[in-house]
């Protein structure tokens, strides 16, 4: 994985990391094999620079996907999770994004909501309750100090707009609240 991922001592290493992940920069993350968006046919390439800037501000991502709705039925919801210290200021504004209409989650246990549907069934979800090693084994390989402020003071949270295939208001607003 890199010295950048072992020597990482904070939440705040990680996001520079994974901002220079997301860039290109470096050719994978401990809890992602292989590069951004391989994955991707059509990717979510133009979130990169609001990603970017949100791991470099401390809110460091690790899931993502823009909204979607071809009118075949295929159709996705605009969604974000990440980490973030529970002693940043940035915690309460990310907090705040569900005074403007997002449904924000915090913690590692999710309600169950549909983010992505194929032909009217649901097909990406959230609504797990995870135990308490997920961040040791999704960051398998970062530098001790960074892992346990991760534990310690790592808060997990979900962004999601629940409108689908409206990709023009969660991002905008992400970008706002990390500045």
């Amino acid at each position: 994985m890199g010295s950048v991922w072992r020597d990482a001592r904070t939440i705040a290493d990680l996001g520079q990391n994974m901002a220079n992940w997301l860039e290109g920069r470096l050719p994978s993350w401990p809890g992602y094999d292989g590069p951004f968006g391989q994955e991707e046919d059509n990717g979510a390439r133009h979130l990169i620079p609001t990603l970017a800037a949100a791991n470099r501000a401390g809110f460091v991502t690790t899931c993502s996907q823009p909204a979607t709705d071809d009118g075949r039925g295929s159709r996705q919801r605009a969604w974000v999770e990440g980490i973030v210290h529970d002693r940043s200021p940035l915690l309460g504004r990310l907090l705040g994004l569900e005074r403007q209409g997002f449904i924000v989650i915090r913690g590692s246990r999710t309600p169950y909501l549909v983010l992505t549907e194929e032909n009217g069934e649901p097909f990406t979800t959230l609504g797990y309750r995870v135990d308490r090693n997920w961040k040791a084994r999704e960051w398998h390989g970062v530098g001790r100090h960074a892992l346990r402020e991760l534990r310690e003071h790592g808060t997990t949270l979900h962004l999601v707009d629940m409108a689908w295939g409206r990709d023009d208001r969660l991002w905008p607003a992400l970008a706002n609240a990390i500045r």
